[in-house]
């Protein structure tokens, strides 16, 4: 699950989304420095992303692509499956798309002063650059692909990934039609846990 997913699993709180937002750069026990409702949102992403790794749906996926792209199928998955999600929006949000990516980035944009250096440069550039739109489109997504493939200062498959994703196409949104309602539910769960 990449930016979008992860959105989208806040179910319209903003405290959650900020939280999901900032997870991956709190570490350890440093959530419990933050809001209620923003603790939640940090360990909501902590769910979502071991629910992800260790799902059985996923991992076979991972093995399928693992002889194109090694170690990194998972960080293609996770565009890719922001990719999809764009493409099947309306199956699962009654809220116009672009109307859920603009109020995410309002509430990024509101909140820059709350965040490490860090997460505030990627804050800027997804907003500059639009990236949650650019997954609606194969062009998009493979240049969000290229872009990652340019950051990484060693050899990586991520360039031209997306290729490996058009070979495999019908098995990975198959998969993700099948997965996708799962992890809602379970996200679901994970939030009425917290709020008891």
């Amino acid at each position: 699950m990449n930016y979008l997913a992860h959105s989208f699993l806040s179910f319209s709180s903003e405290p959650i989304l900020f939280g999901q937002f900032i997870a991956d750069d709190i570490k350890g026990n440093k959530w419990q420095l933050h809001e209620k409702e923003v603790q939640h949102g940090i360990l909501l992403h902590r769910f979502v992303d071991d629910y992800t790794d260790t799902h059985p749906l996923l991992l076979n996926l991972k093995r399928r692509l693992h002889p194109s792209l090694g170690k990194f199928s998972g960080v293609v998955l996770d565009v890719i499956f922001d990719h999809v999600l764009s493409l099947k929006w309306q199956d699962y949000s009654k809220h116009p798309r672009e109307e859920w990516i603009d109020s995410t980035y309002t509430l990024l944009q509101n909140r820059l002063d709350n965040m490490t250096e860090r997460r505030r440069f990627i804050a800027e550039k997804m907003i500059e650059k639009d990236w949650m739109n650019m997954y609606m489109t194969r062009e998009g997504t493979s240049e969000i692909l290229n872009q990652m493939a340019k950051r990484i200062p060693y050899a990586n498959p991520l360039k031209d990934s997306f290729q490996v994703y058009l070979s495999h196409e019908i098995h990975i949104i198959s998969t993700f039609d099948e997965f996708f309602p799962q992890i809602l539910s379970a996200t679901k769960d994970k939030l009425d846990i917290f709020a008891a």
